[in-house]
């Protein structure tokens, strides 16, 4: 038996976690004590759920839940459920893994492992820090055992990882975008496959990374106004009004992640009280004053300060590299570090030998850091992407077009180093020839580029994508790519196009832009004729998010049309402001359902005292059944556990209604401490409360609940047969397979359709069989339930039926049946769904685009660019198959991290390359939209003429 002890502790005792709060400082120099300012306190980081969409107007709706990080997290690890937290660069992501190792370590110890906890089931954390990769993943974890005390073989280790009995794992890995290569993807992959019972954290940026098909996924949120707010005056208490004044409306743009933030509030601290004009600019000013303040009184050998910002370039440039023209390094060892920096040193004219004795410099002075294995890492990726961005930006007159578009811009790994060095960039024909180069690799990357520009140059590259001759309806899906003010007011006015799709894509964008120069048009959208545009509006306003709309937000929640009353609610409750909270307690009695429950999920995200009493004291309104029941759905969106005694009363109340929300409420907390109340409530007398009780007992995910689960899949009711066949399913537990087994064969269609769902849930491959045999079966909603299963356990021995069920009569069928094929991932099934996307159904279509997306092959981008070049392809459905297929492409290049095959033969022109008029010899519009060709010279062209079909998908 493996003794934790000396690890646990090590862990506890490193300051490196338990100094999680000053991560943001991102180094401890050398010989100088920690810096005076440290960033605040951000305990309260906010995930939520990534749910997907319902496909058909009979599924039903996920509902997006927010969690702090750490509970989040610790939901889904505590069920042994695989999660993937995803987020921006600087959000938090590897903080929040930090904060939760070291917590579960003193947690563990605090139960004093000895023989009296021997039956209790305990987790040890462990951190995989994926960029340290070099063999396999049972060797990272391996070194980190060692680097705190603990030395086992690899045997040991597999079998404790095979038998966790006692002491289970909680695996946190950390950064899969950060590894070096397939191959170490491809060795994640079998790792969670082999041990798929263990719970594991991941994490991963936004960007062009590999989400190995986990399921269940959180989202880091953007800080909130308020934090941002309340963190600038925090680290800045006498100039943080100052700053927040002069950034305005910027704040979002620059301060949505904390160590953004953080680097920004240091930035104005020491640069004479000055905003930077553009990200970039925030990174150079910042990197500059670090140089300085250390150059005055740090000792370094031969004078290394006056090379260090030329050394961290080339640096940097090394690991951008990597090893292959789609992979990245963010840890290289320091054999090649040293290498790298004597090639540099010895062109410069010194001693080779003073490589050694420079990179000591900087790792004891600067922004690179020694980890595990003798590596050498930045401080952070973004510092990296920084520095890349600086020796690109002296690379970039040098390089002609080809070079640039080829080796550079088709490559995703170049984007964030390109977008940085364009705010960076002084010239403006370079500005120019980078986005016109970018537009014709894809036009989505050079519509993002032409925003990043320094912006006294954004009116000529945002020209460029104005001169765009495609669909009006992607057009204006490009101007709020780019994010720029010089789109605001050409967006404004293609509120009041007549296109219903143009209004809806305008107001969409200008949310995107997230300014406050879009206000007063999206306000006059409010009152538009059209009820879809006035909901788009209220949407926007809340994704800007400012104050100043809430007093035509709250007029809006009397709006006559429920869809826009309900989406004023919900922009109300992003914007998060009390002074909302009497206008939505308000719109919990709206008359529509819709309303009252974005109403409730506004009050809920707004989560103050103030309306957790009100809501309290309405739970027990004597004289208003609907207002209880409302506001047990609103205690549901807040989460309070101090509320389920009173929900648990409100089961028994006298109104089947307010019932069935207060077993939605107590499902939605996820308390075991509402299991028996939730039991009894499965006797019921009215079914739609049974069918709500076993819905939240899935959520709350309890084995306890099983025994009662299964003898009610023998309910003389169909719908409890139904319902207890989806509850177990959430469930998840295997030791209902073969009661659910046996339902799969129920003379009721419901029953089996729902036994197949709930089977798809568990995962387990000995229900392959069975799905298969319902998937011939004469019921049509079975057999979709059944692929939709198979799509869930993800075999590859389901593939050849559900090949065959993509040719099946049901249109549904069909969908999943293409859905399941693209989560399987298999590149046998390309001709069959390319074969799909020919079907007259869009629905069928549009999941055969996003499984060939799933699927990510260079062969399955290849044919859904020659769809793109199709003309009468990009036109069906005005537009809408265009921007499905689009967005598969879009996964295909995150995936392969190229935008575009290359082209067999490259003619390299002998042109400068700063000229408008190099000859290009290769065709790239197909990496875009094919045949519709476009001018991206910045020369207005005319729309093509969209028809008005007076809203025909309206809701």
């Amino acid at each position: 038996m493996i003794d934790w002890t000396p690890y646990l502790e090590s862990i506890s005792d490193s300051e490196k976690y338990a100094q999680w709060e000053t991560f943001y400082t991102l180094t401890d120099v050398e010989g100088k004590t920690r810096p005076a300012k440290t960033a605040p306190l951000l305990r309260d980081l906010w995930v939520q759920t990534i749910e997907k969409e319902p496909q058909n107007r009979q599924e039903r709706p996920e509902k997006t839940e927010r969690f702090t990080v750490l509970e989040g997290l610790r939901k889904y690890a505590a069920n042994h459920v695989h999660v993937l937290l995803k987020g921006r660069p600087g959000s938090g992501k590897s903080t929040a893994l930090a904060r939760l190792l070291l917590e579960e370590s003193v947690a563990v110890q605090s139960l004093r492992l000895n023989q009296q906890n021997q039956a209790k089931i305990i987790q040890i954390p462990i951190l995989i820090e994926l960029r340290l990769y070099e063999t396999s993943i049972l060797d990272l974890i391996l070194q980190f055992l060692k680097r705190h005390k603990l030395i086992i073989d690899s045997n040991t280790l597999e079998s404790w990882l095979l038998e966790n009995q006692n002491f289970r794992p909680l695996l946190l890995f950390d950064g899969i975008n950060e590894l070096p290569s397939e191959a170490a993807r491809q060795n994640l992959k079998n790792f969670r496959q082999q041990y798929a019972e263990i719970s594991m954290i991941f994490t991963t940026r936004d960007l062009g990374s590999d989400d190995l098909d986990i399921e269940k996924k959180l989202e880091m949120l953007p800080l909130s106004e308020a934090q941002m707010r309340d963190f600038v005056k925090v680290y800045l208490p006498e100039k943080g009004e100052e700053m927040l004044k002069q950034l305005g409306n910027r704040l979002k743009e620059f301060g949505q992640t904390p160590l953004l933030l953080w680097m920004l509030c240091s930035v104005f601290d020491n640069n004479q009280n000055k905003i930077p004009a553009n990200l970039g600019l925030v990174f150079q000013i910042f990197t500059g004053i670090y140089d300085k303040k250390l150059k005055a009184d740090v000792p370094t050998y031969q004078e290394s300060r006056d090379w260090w910002r030329e050394l961290l370039q080339v640096l940097a440039w090394k690991m951008t590299q990597g090893e292959s023209k789609t992979e990245i390094q963010v840890a290289i060892s320091r054999t090649e570090a040293e290498e790298e920096l004597s090639k540099f040193i010895k062109n410069k004219g010194f001693p080779e030998y003073y490589s050694k004795q420079w990179l000591k410099d900087l790792l004891k002075y600067h922004l690179i850091h020694l980890e595990g294995n003798d590596k050498i890492a930045f401080r952070h990726q973004l510092i990296q992407e920084y520095y890349t961005a600086e020796e690109l930006k002296k690379k970039l007159p040098h390089l002609r077009d080809e070079q640039l578009q080829w080796d550079y811009l088709n490559y995703l790994k170049w984007t964030e180093p390109m977008a940085l060095l364009l705010g960076l960039l002084d010239n403006e024909t370079q500005a120019k020839r980078v986005v016109k180069l970018g537009l014709e690799i894809d036009l989505k990357l050079g519509a993002r580029l032409a925003g990043e520009v320094n912006f006294k140059f954004q009116k000529q590259t945002v020209g460029l994508v104005l001169g765009l001759d495609v669909p009006k309806r992607f057009k204006v899906e490009l101007l709020g790519l780019t994010k720029s003010n010089q789109v605001v007011n050409e967006l404004s006015q293609a509120l009041k196009d007549s296109d219903w799709g143009v209004r809806w894509n305008a107001a969409e964008a200008l949310g995107n832009i997230g300014s406050e120069a879009a206000i007063p048009g999206l306000l006059k959208a409010l009152e538009h004729s059209d009820d879809d545009v006035r909901m788009r509006a209220a949407l926007a306003l809340s994704k800007i998010g400012s104050e100043t709309a809430i007093a035509e937000l709250l007029k809006a929640l009397k709006d006559s049309d429920w869809y826009v009353r309900s989406h004023a609610a919900l922009a109300l409750g992003k914007i998060g402001s009390e002074t909302a909270i009497t206008g939505l307690l308000k719109a919990l009695k709206d008359s529509n359902s819709i309303v009252r429950m974005y109403a409730a999920k506004a009050l809920g995200k707004i989560g103050t005292e103030t309306a957790i009493q009100e809501l309290l004291k309405a739970l027990e309104d004597s004289d208003d059944w609907s207002v209880r029941r409302n506001a047990a759905f609103a205690l549901a969106e807040i989460g309070t556990e101090t509320a389920i005694p009173e929900l648990l009363k409100a089961l028994e109340d006298s109104n089947k209604d307010v019932r069935i929300k207060a077993a939605e409420a107590l499902g939605k907390i996820g308390s075991e401490t509402a299991i028996a109340g939730l039991l009894k409530a499965l006797e019921d007398s009215y079914s739609y409360v049974r069918w709500k009780a076993a819905e939240a007992l899935g959520n709350i995910g309890s084995e306890t609940a099983i025994p009662e689960l299964l003898k009610a899949l023998e309910h003389s009711d169909d719908d409890d047969r139904w319902n207890a066949a989806e509850a177990l399913g959430k469930i998840g537990s295997e030791t209902a397979i073969a009661e659910l087994l046996k339902a799969l064969e129920h003379s009721d269609e419901d029953v089996r359709g729902n036994a197949a769902l709930a089977l798809g849930n568990i995962g387990s491959e000995t229900a392959i069989t069975g799905l298969l045999k319902a998937l011939e079966e004469s019921n049509k909603d079975v057999r979709w339930k059944a692929a939709f299963a198979l799509g869930k356990i993800g075999s590859e021995t389901a593939i050849a039926g559900l090949l065959k069920a993509l040719k099946d009569s049901d249109s549904l069928v069909r969908m999943y049946a293409a859905e399941a094929l693209g989560k399987i991932g298999s590149e046998t099934a390309i001709p069959g769904l390319l074969k799909a996307l020919e079907y007259s159904n869009k629905d069928v279509r549009r999941k055969a685009a996003e499984a060939l997306g799933k699927i990510g092959s260079e062969a399955a981008m290849t044919e859904l660019i020659k769809c793109l070049k199709n003309p009468d392809f990009v036109t069906l459905n005005n537009g809408d198959t265009l921007s499905q297929a689009r967005e598969a492409l879009d996964i295909i290049q995150n995936k392969l991290k190229y935008y575009h095959p290359l082209p067999e033969s490259i003619s390299y022109s002998t042109q400068s390359p700063t000229s408008e008029t190099s000859s290009i010899t290769y065709d790239l519009r197909g990496a875009t939209i094919g045949n519709l060709a476009h001018n991206v010279q910045g020369s207005q062209q005319n729309y093509p003429q969209q028809p008005n079909n007076n809203n025909p998908e309206k809701k």
